[in-house]
Formats: C-alpha cells, structure tokens, sequence
C-alpha cells in the first residue's frame, strides 16, 4: 500500500511539473511577443506568480472534489494514479506537437476512464459521483469556458478599439504593454490556482484514500507546498515550443488584442476558483481568447489550419484520455492486487 501511495504522489507531482511548462507559455507568450516582457523576465514572473496561485487556490477552493467518491485502499489509489499518469502522458504528448491543451480534461477523463476499467474488473464504483453533479460542477463549465473567452475577448477588442479610437497611438502601445506585463502575473496567478488545486485535491485523496491524514488535517499543507513548488519549477523550464505556437503561429497581434486576451483569461480562472469554485482550463482559455481577439478585425489574420489543429486536440483529449486511463488501470491491475 505504501509503495502504491508514493507511486500516486510522485506521478501527481510529476503532472504538476509538466504542466508547469506546458502551461506557462499561457501567461507568457503574448508578452514576450509583443515586448512587453523579456523572455528571461516573462518566465521568472509566471513562475512565481505560479506558485502563490496554488497556495492561492487551496485557500479559496474546495481541495475536495464532491463528484470523486473513492473506496478506500489500493482499488482508489489506483484510479487516482492511472489518472494523474493519463495526465502526464497527454501533457508530454501534445508539448512534442507544440499544442496547448487542458491538463485539467486530461486529469478528469483519464480518472473516469479507470473508473470504467475498475468495473469491469468488478470492483466497487470508484467514481459513485460521476452524476449529475459531475456535469454541473466540471464538464459543462470545461466545455463553456473557451466560448466564453472567445465571446468576451471579441466584445472586449471591439470596445476598447472604440474608446481609444482618437488617442495617440504611442500612448496606447505603452499602455497596453504595461496592463500586458501585469496580465501576464496574473494569468500566472490563475493558471497555479487552477491546475494546483486540481493536482492538491489527487494528492489528498490519494491520502486520505490510503488512510494516511485524515480530512481537513494540517499535514496537508506540506501538499501545497510541494505543488507550489514543482509548479514553479517547470514554470522555469519555459515551455518554449507551446509559447511559439501562441506568441508567433497563431495569429497576428498587437498589444491591445495581447492584453485583452491575457485578461479575459485571467477573469475566467479568478471567477471559476474564487467565485463558483468550477475547473477552467488556462490553455483553452488563453487560445480561444486569442482567436476572439484576432477575429474582430479582418486585418489580423489567423493561420486557420494551426487553429483547427489546435481544436481538433481538445476534441481528442477526452476520448483518448478516457482510453488511456482504462487502458493503464488495467495495466496496473496486477500491482494493486499485490498492495492490496
């Protein structure tokens, strides 16, 4: 059991770790693309910002997921591991394709998919809360809140170009790098927060699963601190091939289309953590805020075959995480059984 338990927390933080840099690029790319800030600045910033947001996160969300009811012992751990390793995988796998993706859909359907794959090996239903709730509290607002990124960034550049419409060019660009720089903090912020507490809620379930802490122990803060801290590290690494794809690839960008890209995402994950408490996906927010931002004006062009890769990714990330997490708890079976 204990080797299993280890097992779980160390593939958890190794998720954190990759998903802090497939993900800084979210925070960083429109930055460093319109000069806002230096590469070596930009990454220092999102890496720090990081970890306060998932110290952030653990105070203002539930670390508890009311959908995830898991049998105690090793037939939950191995549910948690299988989906924190789907996670991992499709992390690593679409950072190789230089695509951003959600880990947070990576996470969620690998766990439903082992949940399938341990019925079928006749154990108890370890996702029992897989319901109603689940789609209320997860998959819709996973599903909503790239069209609601996309929605706001083009309502957001259509007001903004309006008011500024008779000032002095110079003045904007500089105003819209420095409202950037901060943006690029914030989405940092937002990003540690979001995908923090999803990796801090797998890390206390996982505990409290094998009967190590008990609920609302303070033992769990040294969790934090460990997301914190991985989170930050890979945020150093730079994930630089996903920045590319975002800063330079994508889409034509100026720094007002830039800073209102970079806020409207981070109102998105601020509202879902603090306000209604729901996962918000930091890549997809980010891409689709780009895409409204770029697609008000006919002169910002839109490379349209990246863009339909990069859709095309988030519609596979489900199916093919729910296959790989079914896949890789039944790969596991035999281990279980002998912690078990």
């Amino acid at each position: 059991m204990e080797l299993l338990l280890l097992t779980t927390l160390a593939v958890t933080g190794a998720m954190v770790f990759i998903a802090g840099f497939h993900d800084v690029s979210n925070a960083i790319a429109t930055a460093v693309r319109t000069h806002a800030l230096t590469p070596s600045i930009a990454v220092v910033v999102a890496a720090v910002f990081n970890a306060f947001g998932a110290a952030a996160g653990a105070a203002l969300g539930s670390t508890v997921a009311d959908w995830l009811t898991l049998p105690a012992g090793a037939a939950g751990l191995s549910v948690l591991l299988s989906g924190a390793l789907t996670a991992c995988c499709w992390g690593l796998l679409t950072y190789w394709w230089s695509l951003p993706s959600s880990t947070t859909h990576a996470l969620v359907s690998g766990l439903v998919g082992a949940s399938a794959a341990a019925l079928l090996l006749g154990r108890e239903a370890p996702l029992d809360g897989v319901n109603g709730q689940f789609w209320i509290t997860v998959a819709i607002p996973l599903l909503l809140a790239p069209v609601a990124a996309f929605l706001l960034s083009w309502v957001a550049v259509a007001v903004l170009g309006y008011l500024d419409r008779n000032e002095e060019v110079r003045f904007l660009s500089t105003r819209n790098r420095a409202a950037l720089a901060v943006g690029a903090a914030v989405v940092g912020l937002g990003h540690g927060m979001q995908t923090g507490l999803r990796a801090i809620t797998v890390m206390t379930a996982a505990l409290i699963t094998a009967g190590t802490v008990q609920p609302g122990s303070n033992s769990l803060v040294g969790v934090v601190a460990a997301v914190a801290l991985l989170g930050a590290a890979g945020s150093l690494i730079g994930g630089w091939r996903i920045t590319h794809t975002l800063g330079y690839r994508l889409a034509r960008l100026d720094p007002l289309r830039a800073m209102v890209t970079q806020w409207v995402s981070a109102l998105l994950m601020f509202g879902g953590t603090a306000v209604l408490d729901v996962p918000v996906s930091s890549s997809q927010t980010v891409a689709a805020g780009l895409f409204g931002a770029a697609a008000n004006h006919r002169s910002v062009a839109i490379n349209r075959p990246l863009a339909a890769r990069i859709v095309g990714v988030w519609i596979l990330t489900v199916p093919a995480c729910l296959l790989l997490g079914a896949v890789l708890c039944l790969a596991i079976d035999p281990l279980v059984s002998l912690a078990g």
